[in-house]
């Protein structure tokens, strides 16, 4: 094979094509390894919790936080018993407002009760008034619950050779602005008002690279309607799952392993955007659906962190770099209206270098 210099067209456009085949498969692979990955049981188990217990009102939320504000998951004292938990003797309730309701039919303009097809009256709930509730929190009962979802664990080690530098060519390239700092508890995140994409400092070299990626791909992939809808669970669930994707897809050519990390994170957020209630599936089901776009993303990604400079036989393989994994606090994205992260996570970016957006950080 000759050196790049001397390609000609139709063998660049192989050797592209080549590249493409290996990215498509990666991500077949990735699917694969999502239906059956080590942490897919603690996922059933938190889903299957979680998803009994419905969101309390603002007023409910403040009156829990006054009576305990380290409450992470309150239920009353038969919903606990229910799903397998009893209250401690001795523990004290927290008390809530619960509706009263009273079912009322629906009428026409005439004042006619409306009919289904079957012939009975529809009925409608009002709320009458209200009452004191009492609830407990998932410290107050035995066994413990699994109260929260299982979380991506940092990287630790070294970054392949090379791919810190294309990466921030490459976000330079895109007109933004790549920082090391305090990123308020996310592992970076990007600002589209400043056009700023900030990588945490004190992390180990991998972790900071797969960090990167990850913005990188926003950067690419996000366009003005996804920063539009990016608040909605399910479409903030979907661009963290092709942002992570693409990150996984990257890092893998390179010859990073950030298997466990890119598994636990894309589950998180393929799971918000199904919904709780959907089958557990989903999650390589989501894989696949997003695939188009993830693809697309790495292949760019890769064509200016691994261009075609060499000819095959000069490309080093060498073993793959796996990382150490260590325990670390699970990051999350959140979108805020601008500025510097609040909370857990951002991470939002746009295809056109001119247009502002709100600030995302991971």
């Amino acid at each position: 094979m000759p050196k790049s210099d001397n390609y000609t067209p139709q063998q660049r456009e192989a050797a592209e094509a080549s590249r493409r085949e290996a990215i498509e498969q990666m991500h077949r692979d990735l699917a694969v390894k999502l239906a059956t990955f080590d942490d897919r049981d603690a996922w059933q188990r938190w889903l299957k919790f979680a998803s009994g217990f419905h969101q309390y009102s603002f007023s409910n939320s403040c009156l829990i936080y006054m009576a305990k504000p380290d409450a992470t998951l309150v239920a009353g004292y038969r919903t606990w018993l229910a799903k397998g938990h009893q209250v401690r003797r001795g523990e004290k309730s927290i008390p809530i407002l619960a509706p009263v309701t009273r079912l009322l039919p629906f009428e026409d303009a005439n004042g006619n009760a409306v009919l289904d097809t079957n012939g009975r009256p529809i009925t409608r709930r009002q709320m009458t008034g209200v009452r004191v509730a009492h609830v407990f929190d998932a410290s107050q009962v035995d066994p413990p619950p699994q109260t929260e979802r299982p979380q991506p664990s940092l990287l630790a080690g070294q970054a392949p050779p090379g791919l810190w530098d294309s990466l921030a060519r490459l976000v330079a390239a895109e007109g933004f602005r790549l920082t090391r700092g305090d990123c308020g508890g996310a592992n970076g995140y990007t600002n589209f008002a400043t056009k700023e994409v900030r990588v945490r400092a004190n992390v180990d070299d991998a972790q900071s690279v797969r960090t990167l990626c990850h913005e990188a791909a926003h950067v690419l992939t996000m366009d003005t309607a996804d920063i539009a809808t990016y608040g909605s669970q399910h479409c903030r669930g979907i661009l963290e799952v092709i942002a992570e994707s693409t990150a996984y897809l990257v890092t893998q050519a390179h010859g990073l392993d950030a298997g466990q990390y890119t598994f636990n994170y894309v589950a998180g957020w393929a799971i918000e955007a199904a919904g709780r209630d959907h089958d557990l599936h989903s999650l390589d089901e989501i894989i696949r659906t997003t695939g188009e776009r993830v693809i697309a993303a790495a292949h760019r990604i890769l064509t200016h962190t691994q261009p075609v400079t060499q000819s095959i036989e000069d490309v080093p393989t060498g073993e793959a770099i796996t990382p150490v994994v260590r325990p670390g606090p699970g990051v999350w994205e959140t979108v805020t209206a601008a500025g510097r992260p609040r909370g857990e996570v951002m991470a939002s970016t746009t295809r056109s270098r001119g247009r502002s957006g709100p600030s995302l950080a991971r």
